[in-house]
């Protein structure tokens, strides 16, 4: 709000000069006039800044995005995927970038974070200015800003032989690649609640597709899905991710819990190193904000630790990284 306080409730319709939400399920329904608000932010990650026409209840669909975004203290928006933000600095990955860099932002440079899954943090800045920045939504895509926060590589284990990595990782790599693990299934979870709503853009579900299929370690990866009738079916990764987009629900959420890593890396027949992710998934889908389907599976996400050179000081070295491979269903029940 102006007077830079904030509510946190459900909207139940935003009017012509009006919004009315509720703090609670069960509170009585507040009132708030819009000349009074700079800035809404939707639980599924889109936003609205006043003044304002719009009257829709979730968010326009074109503010939502497929990428976390870092709001700079000059209102820049910098789009990446954040592994942590949970003190700072935070730790941000340029996955979809062939540099594979990764970098350190401390979060005395932000005044805000806003995730693809609709969390956020605002940095104790005033909400007008944090409104200013989305209004101008002035994107980044490559910056200098995140260069001077650069993580520089200093894994240097990994050597070629037989067509996979040999390697020898102490504690502290092998739990930073666990971590990586669990970051990349993560964000899967997050593509496929963009992908998989009526209320996002073409365009952003398109760009989320891309970028869900980038966290595989090729096309041919396959997910495990279940039919009506109880039997699993496999499709390859894009097929599901594009029948995901034609659901007929109007709205679907997509819930993952308990998400854990529950093998070590063991070397396979071609060479290469495999994990396996374990995870629960709540499935809902809805027709006018109304449950009309829901289950719940148990998932098993194999991840494989691939390399990829990198030139650091004027050398070519090998450095790895996790990749999603295929996903499998454990358990089921509606």
């Amino acid at each position: 709000m102006k007077n830079e306080t904030k509510k946190i409730g459900k909207i139940s319709e935003i009017g012509k000069d009006k919004v009315v939400y509720q703090e609670t399920p069960e509170g009585k329904s507040e009132k708030i006039s819009k000349a009074e608000l700079v800035l809404i932010l939707f639980e599924n990650g889109s936003f609205l800044t006043f003044p304002t026409e719009y009257k829709g209840v979730e968010g326009p669909p074109e503010s939502r995005h497929a990428e976390d975004w870092l709001i700079t203290k000059n209102q820049k928006i910098i789009p990446c995927s954040i592994q942590e933000a949970d003190g700072s600095p935070i730790s941000v990955s340029a996955m979809f970038d062939t540099s594979k860099k990764d970098y350190k932002v401390p979060t005395d440079q932000l005044i805000g974070i806003l995730f693809a899954n609709g969390k956020k943090q605002l940095l104790g800045t005033k909400p007008t200015f944090i409104a200013e920045a989305l209004k101008k939504k002035e994107i980044v895509e490559k910056s200098a800003f995140l260069e001077q926060f650069e993580v520089k590589p200093v894994l240097d284990t990994a050597k070629k032989k037989k067509g996979g990595p040999d390697l020898d990782l102490d504690q502290a790599s092998f739990e930073q690649f666990k971590q990586r693990s669990i970051q990349k299934t993560d964000d899967l979870g997050k593509y496929l609640n963009l992908i998989a709503n009526k209320s996002t853009e073409t365009a952003i579900a398109n760009k989320a597709v891309e970028q869900a299929v980038a966290l595989f370690v090729n096309e041919e990866s396959t997910v495990e899905t279940t039919k009506p009738n109880g039997d699993k079916d496999q499709q390859i990764v894009r097929s599901y991710l594009n029948k995901l987009k034609l659901l007929k629900y109007s709205k679907v959420l997509i819930e993952w819990s308990n998400i854990s890593y529950v093998s070590n890396l063991r070397k396979g027949p071609d060479g290469f190193y495999y994990g396996i992710i374990s995870l629960q998934q709540k499935f809902s889908g809805f027709i006018d904000n109304k449950l009309v389907y829901s289950d719940v599976t148990k998932k098993n996400i194999e991840v494989q630790l691939k390399t990829y050179k990198k030139e650091v000081e004027g050398e070519s070295v090998d450095l790895w990284d996790i990749f999603l491979n295929n996903v499998g269903i454990s358990a089921s029940r509606n």
